[in-house]
């Protein structure tokens, strides 16, 4: 099969929207030679090209590569994936997060900043990435605003992070209409592409908006701006609202699993004692998840039993965060 790489004209493309394959790379996490092989055997993307032949990637690229990424990290070959169209790609991803029992309606129910996210690709790299940050919590990841509004009636949220593929005039309004209903005291936009007539109408409000691609790490720096300039910060509560759905996770099983040898390389043991019984609780929220589909019976019980589990197990991951930060333990 020829690949044939798109001339990169004015008339066809914008160049002020590609990304170098530099860029990409970081913003993917996809090694610059890794890209390489994957476009020359599997035609995962064709990038444009410049006068001087540099690689040149559009969002579309980055989004879809970043797809493939999460799916490769999860166990699948990239032979297997590579000629999907995108939506089978997030099908395939909403399989995994179905068996994973913090799904992403749950809503954090202590005090820290809760932040809700629309948008088709940012949720997911945010649930894979695992954010670790006392700062603020994800109450909720949606792919849709249907999503939104099913899962998020009575929660309380202090930002909303939108992410658009493209921005026209007549979306403000509704954006604005869904920043209102949230109840949100903050609005991020983060946008693929839009005109000189929807950015006007952006710069009489006080959103932050971003243009896309967003790393995670530059959405959680803009977090932590926000959170310090508009002084959200809250006052800790003693009290869990045990009747609120337990939070996300905040750590890996895979960076569990690392911190649980850390005590080989520092005196304390409390990294290994604590995410040891972190993985347990975990496995019990799994169990009581699987109980719920099998004994409809005692469905209750067993809902109960694994979000007041969640509530335990994210009480240890915050006493494990205060170590991590004690100790100057890197979890990357």
């Amino acid at each position: 099969m020829s690949i044939t790489t798109p001339a990169l004209t004015s008339a066809n493309i914008n160049q002020d929207n590609m990304f170098k394959i530099g860029a990409v790379s970081r913003i993917t996490n996809i090694p610059v030679d890794t890209l390489r092989i994957w476009e020359r055997r599997y035609s995962v993307v064709v990038p444009f090209r410049s006068e001087n032949s540099d690689r040149l990637y559009q969002t579309e690229d980055i989004n879809r590569l970043t797809l493939l990424k999460m799916l490769v990290d999860r166990g699948h070959s990239i032979g297997s994936v590579a000629r999907l169209e995108n939506g089978k790609l997030i099908e395939r991803l909403e399989i995994h997060d179905k068996k994973n029992i913090n799904n992403s309606d749950n809503n954090a129910t202590y005090k820290s900043i809760s932040v809700a996210v629309i948008g088709d690709v940012l949720p997911l790299q945010i649930q894979h990435t695992q954010i670790n940050n006392s700062s603020f919590t994800f109450s909720g990841l949606y792919r849709t605003e249907a999503d939104f509004y099913e899962s998020n009636q009575n929660s309380e949220l202090d930002i909303l992070v939108l992410e658009y593929p493209a921005i026209q005039g007549d979306h403000i309004e509704n954006i604005s209409t869904l920043f209102k209903k949230s109840g949100a005291k903050k609005l991020v936009l983060i946008y693929g592409f839009t005109n000189s007539a929807a950015k006007a109408l952006l710069n009489k409000t006080n959103y932050l908006y971003l243009h896309a691609p967003v790393t995670v790490d530059h959405l959680q720096s803009e977090l932590l701006h926000i959170i310090k300039n508009d002084n959200l910060i809250k006052t800790p509560s003693n009290r869990f609202e045990l009747d609120g759905k337990a939070p996300l996770r905040t750590y890996s099983n895979n960076q569990l699993i690392k911190l649980s040898s850390a005590s080989a390389t520092i005196k304390c043991e409390c990294p290994q004692h604590l995410s040891s019984m972190i993985l347990k609780l975990i496995q019990f929220e799994v169990y009581s998840a699987e109980c719920i589909e099998r004994y409809k019976k005692d469905a209750e019980l067993h809902a109960l039993l694994g979000n007041l589990t969640g509530h335990a197990r994210s009480i240890m991951e915050q006493a494990l965060t205060k170590v991590i930060e004690a100790e100057g333990i890197s979890i990357k």
